[in-house]
């Protein structure tokens, strides 16, 4: 590693040097703030004589050898963000000595353009600009650059980049500036420290990790991406970004802050499908995700390729759970994007272990549709009976282990879940019975009820099949037929009896009482008939047509129409059957399953494993031995130590040129030639 202090306008200036942006770097994200930053630190220190100012560091590593042309590449580690806007910045300057020709400027147009400062001037190609930016902003850039040159036409301006706009921002400050000198005295005052990473000497991901010394955060996107990809040599990193990662971002279908946002929530469902029947719950991802890589060895030889695969497949997985897309199968994306309309997060790192499972072939079509409606069930009863929601957050991901534990000891992954569910009958995580749930439905008040349109509009799938999409979109609604403002008007109170206000209060908010219209209102103070047109106007609902039909709108109605509905739902969401006999039985399977949390430290610490106890690989095709070392890790015979029986036993494979196929080394490793496996041994604490 070497580090100096640079101005930054002469290392930018280097002759035969190019910049380059790796595809592994987030694209230009600098808004308006951090450019604006820049802007007034530039002017602050122009304005003051022979003073420097520091703007941080520029981290750079050799890109390969030399080109043809002898220009040296030189991969932007931590920088590209501030060198961009500098190059932008050039740019303006040189766009307002265009249209400015016979200012007087301590600099010209020619030395911006011919300095060294944008282009190495003789040569061709991307060798030619003396920065590459990567992804859809390298044409963009270069089109800039050529623009300025004379070279090419000026390309159209896109309100959505942010070259474009940052670029327009500068253009705007240095027309309104009195002095546009200051802004390059300035920029040739800019100082930085230039770091310059020797390869197979430094770790550029160690560097990267640590240095963001201004500008915007780096995200959980970008340091995983950079982790994943950074391990590889310069000339494969393209090649890998757009076999493994680029699918991952397109999977995920955002751009911008939104795709940080939606990876950060990715990661965190992903590893707590990793680290179930453990809730995951650290705040940064990144560390937890760093370590889970680390400890199943993943990181070492080209097993980080396999890892990125899984990756991709899980993110295909999630896009199915949160958005409700799969598109190779109608009935399944139904059932998803059922469960998504139900706004329960915790079920996203399940939905995700249950399609993996049946993407594996663990588990039949049929079992897939029958879990997820009844985990939709499961779902709408708990929040129609007001139970405890926060309780999902443990409970579920619990349930994804179990999934994965009977997928690899290959049993009824479908009777597991079915059990699992049905056996918490009397705790917070129960599944309603009919009983619990029809009552719900006939006494609570379902206007205020978040899950009232769902209701209905499933209600209304039940009976005309592919209605539900339609009607929970944005112009539809939940209203009352009889008028909030029903005891304000004669009419009304008339229908509503001697006790009006009473009968008004039991009846309003009632399942019976509500329909589906288009209006984004609720009529509240009109006649019955006013009520009617509306209800018609909103077209065929088979929901709505006793509505219709009935001659007046009274508690007696509202009641029986409650009744109908709450039949319905019941069939709608049935209550899932299972023998006696099986729930005993899955709950003793159960009961071994909550031994999943136990940790080989906690196997060390009981006195079950000692150190130099031998472990030995009970798989017939493999042979190999781990010894436990003093401090309760496993050594295998490399001298690689573990934590986890399951990253050593893929290790293990790994070494020995096999697929480690998720193979679970609870169930693999023996303690002693003809022992019990650790899963049998962690099942005794």
């Amino acid at each position: 590693m070497d580090a100096n202090s640079r101005r930054i306008m002469g290392l930018i200036s280097e002759m035969n040097v190019r910049f380059v942006v790796p595809v592994y770097q987030r694209p230009y994200s600098w808004g308006e703030a951090q450019c604006v930053q820049l802007w007034d630190d530039i002017l602050s220190v122009g304005r003051k004589r022979g003073v420097p100012h520091f703007t941080g560091s520029i981290v750079t590593i050799q890109d390969g050898s030399m080109s043809e042309q002898g220009v040296t590449p030189l991969l932007l580690i931590d920088g590209q963000q501030r060198i961009t806007t500098i190059m932008l910045l050039l740019i303006a300057l040189a766009r307002h000595l265009e249209r400015h020709p016979s200012a007087r400027l301590p600099f010209t147009r020619g030395e911006i353009v011919e300095g060294g400062y944008l282009t190495n001037r003789f040569r061709t190609g991307d060798d030619h600009y003396k920065l590459t930016l990567s992804k859809n902003d390298k044409a963009l850039y270069q089109a800039l650059v050529d623009s300025v040159e004379g070279t090419g036409d000026q390309p159209a301006y896109d309100a959505t980049s942010r070259l474009h706009r940052n670029l327009a921002l500068f253009e705007q400050r240095i027309e309104a500036l009195d002095d546009v000198g200051s802004v390059w005295a300035g920029l040739q005052r800019l100082e930085v420290v230039s770091i310059s990473l020797a390869q197979g000497a430094d770790d550029p991901q160690v560097i990267f990790e640590s240095m963001n010394s201004t500008g915007k955060d780096l995200s959980t996107a970008d340091l995983v991406r950079n982790f994943v990809l950074m391990g590889y040599p310069v000339t494969e990193q393209r090649d890998l970004y757009r076999t493994y990662w680029l699918p991952i971002e397109r999977i995920l279908g955002v751009v911008g802050s939104s795709y940080d946002d939606a990876f950060d929530d990715f990661i965190r469902c992903f590893l707590t499908v990793a680290n179930a029947p453990e809730p995951f719950v650290d705040r940064d991802a990144y560390p937890a995700f760093k370590r889970h890589v680390l400890s199943r060895g993943y990181a070492t030889g080209d097993r980080m390729k396999v890892f990125a695969l899984r990756l991709r497949r899980f993110a295909g997985y999630y896009a199915a759970a949160v958005r409700g897309e799969m598109t190779n199968d109608a009935e399944v994306t139904t059932l998803l994007r059922h469960i998504g309309w139900l706004g329960v997060h915790a079920t996203v790192p399940l939905l995700m272990e249950l399609l993996d499972g049946y993407e594996r072939k663990a588990f039949s079509h049929d079992d897939l549709v029958s879990m997820l409606a009844t985990l939709e069930a499961y779902l709408l009863r708990r929040a129609a009976c007001d139970c405890e929601g926060s309780v999902l957050e443990a409970f579920l991901p619990s349930l994804a282990a179990r999934v994965s534990a009977t997928r690899e000891e290959e049993g009824n992954v479908a009777r597991v879940v079915l059990a699992a569910l049905l056996n918490e009958e009397g705790t917070a995580r129960r599944f309603p019975t009919d009983e619990e749930f029809a009552h719900a439905l006939r006494t609570r008040d379902m206007f205020n009820f978040v899950g009232a349109q769902y209701l209905l509009a499933r209600i209304e799938e039940s009976l005309r099949p592919g209605a539900a999409d339609a009607l929970m979109s944005g112009s539809w609604t939940v209203e009352h037929v009889l008028p909030i403002g029903a005891p304000k008007l004669d009419e009304w109170r008339g229908v509503l009896g001697d006790q009006a206000e009473r009968t008004y209060e039991e009846s309003v908010g009632s399942l019976g009482n509500l329909v589906l219209t288009h209006e984004g209102f609720d009529l509240q103070e009109c006649t019955w008939e006013e009520k009617r047109h509306r209800v018609e106007a909103a077209g065929a609902l088979l929901t709505s047509e006793d509505v219709l039909a009935a001659p007046l709108w009274n508690a007696s109605t509202i009641a029986s129409r409650t009744e109908e509905l709450a039949e319905r739902a019941l069939t709608v969401w049935p209550m899932p059957f299972l023998s006696e006999e099986e729930r005993s039985a899955y709950r003793a399977r159960g009961r071994a399953a909550t031994a999943a949390s136990v940790s080989f430290a906690d196997l060390f610490k009981a006195g079950v494993v000692e150190m130099d106890d031998v472990l030995v690989s009970a798989n017939l095709m493999y042979a190999g031995r781990a010894t436990v070392t003093s401090t309760g890790k496993i050594m295998l015979a490399n001298g690689e130590m573990f934590d986890d029986p399951t990253a050593a036993y893929e290790r293990f494979l790994g070494s020995v040129g096999a697929a480690s196929g998720g193979l679970n080394g609870w169930l693999y490793w023996r303690k002693g030639e003809g022992g019990p496996t650790l899963d049998e041994l962690r099942l005794r604490i």
